[in-house]
């Protein structure tokens, strides 16, 4: 394999010419695009109806009464309201009776916000965190306020949504029809990692040819997902002195973060792989495969690399990309040539930034070198934080397999904090070489 091109900024010198290398296609542009995930259900949680405050544009008060009407029964033990909720639309907190709880102080840190909340009887004092809430991304405008008895979650409410699946370290605690929810099964002193996802239909300025063209010809819709996620920090306890110490403990964590480094990756998980018809070899060929399964490390085999970089405290960023050479063999074993495809369409870019968070859009994209049709696609849109919250978007064909990887370097000490973002199997080899090959919508396994 070789580098096809690397295109890169100092970490201390950022350049204009970097964050605007390339214009997204007009059918990846716009909106930041979608996700999903699925299973299960415990108790605990206590979901809430979709507000007026955190309603998506467009909703229509029947949608929001019907809303309503399914909440009861979509959860076990659920109560038609949580102690407090985020209003994307207004910027600020509510209670269930739609006012705004006093703030006691507003934390501002270098990598994290948060605001202390007086509340009443058991629903207060509490510790709010709002700093994807504080981003410029509307659709990433998540919060959560938490004290030792329990967790508000809110986000932001998405148009002809599904329902909505709330995970508490990878468990599914609760299904709603809302845009917050309540779980009472905390451990004071201890940090969970939420997240929330759902689907919806894509939007057709988002369609991509190929979907446009599937759409013509079946009616078939293609589907976007939405996936949240937090890192919640539970105090010790309900006063103020503990909420303190839970906001200063979580903005520590967070500001020891020097970068956050999101890895984009395509591999065929086979050995070998062979072309149909159309492609320059086909009957009595072989291509040769990556020979592999999902993996973390940086070094191994792959189709495309998609590598894009934040640098917290500079306010920089760098990326890039290396297309992984295409093999082909007699089915005998015999080596016949060697090619590799071409990376002008695979781009990071870095929409905004600030110390605490930043937009970023990923393109990949890149097809065999000896087939006329048909190529690797994907995408997303994502904002990711310091502290390691994130709101991720995106789909991608289902074929080869998919990869990504967040991960979140510290200085002192000097550590690489890793994990899966999302993974995906092949469903086709045909869909390499076919124009026409189904999506799949990005979903995440947790942040670092």
């Amino acid at each position: 394999m070789r580098s096809i091109r690397t295109s890169s900024t100092n970490p201390t010198q950022p350049t204009g010419a970097a964050r605007s290398r390339r214009s997204l296609p007009r059918t990846l542009a716009a909106v930041a695009l979608p996700l999903a995930l699925v299973t299960g259900g415990t108790t605990g949680a206590v979901a809430s109806p979709l507000t007026d405050g955190a309603q998506a544009p467009g909703v229509d008060a029947a949608r929001t009464a019907a809303h309503h009407t399914a909440e009861g029964s979509a959860l076990t033990g659920a109560a038609p309201s949580a102690g407090y909720r985020f209003s994307a639309a207004q910027g600020r907190f509510l209670t269930g009776a739609g006012q705004a709880p006093q703030a006691l102080r507003h934390i501002k840190g270098a990598a994290t916000d948060f605001t202390l909340l007086k509340g009443k009887g058991s629903d207060g004092p509490t510790l709010a965190g709002t700093t994807l809430a504080s981003t410029s991304t509307a659709s990433a405008r998540a919060a959560w306020a938490s004290n030792s008895k329990f967790v508000d979650l809110s986000w932001p409410g998405v148009r002809d949504a599904d329902r909505y699946q709330v995970f508490r370290d990878g468990e599914l605690i609760g299904t709603t029809q809302g845009t917050n929810l309540r779980d009472t099964r905390v451990r004071p002193g201890a940090a969970s990692e939420y997240r929330i996802a759902t689907t919806a239909k894509a939007p057709a300025s988002e369609w991509t040819d190929s979907e446009q063209a599937t759409f013509n010809r079946t009616g078939e819709v293609p589907v976007n997902g939405h996936t949240w996620s937090l890192n919640v920090q539970v105090p010790q306890s309900a006063n103020t002195a503990a909420l303190e110490t839970a906001a200063r403990s979580a903005e520590a964590k967070a500001k020891s973060y020097h970068s956050t480094t999101i890895k984009y990756r395509t591999f065929i998980r086979s050995k070998w792989v062979t072309a149909p018809t159309g492609c320059k070899y086909t009957k009595g060929y072989k291509y040769a495969g990556d020979n592999r399964g999902f993996s973390k490390a940086d070094s191994k085999s792959h189709r495309t690399d998609l590598t894009g970089t934040v640098y917290w405290p500079q306010g920089s960023s760098s990326w890039s990309k290396h297309i992984g050479t295409t093999h082909v063999y007699k089915t005998n074993g015999k080596f016949v040539a060697k090619k590799t495809a071409s990376g002008k369409k695979m781009s990071f870019r870095v929409m905004s930034q600030n110390s605490k968070s930043a937009e970023v859009r990923g393109i990949t994209e890149a097809g065999n070198p000896y087939c006329g049709v048909g190529s690797i696609s994907g995408y997303y849109n994502a904002r990711i934080s310091r502290s390691g919250d994130f709101y991720i978007s995106g789909r991608h064909k289902r074929m080869p397999d998919h990869e990504i990887i967040i991960s979140g370097f510290t200085r002192s000490p000097m550590k690489t904090y890793t994990k899966f973002l999302h993974t995906s199997k092949q469903a086709s080899p045909l869909c390499l070489f076919k124009p026409a090959c189904p999506a799949a919508t990005i979903g995440n396994n947790g942040g670092y």
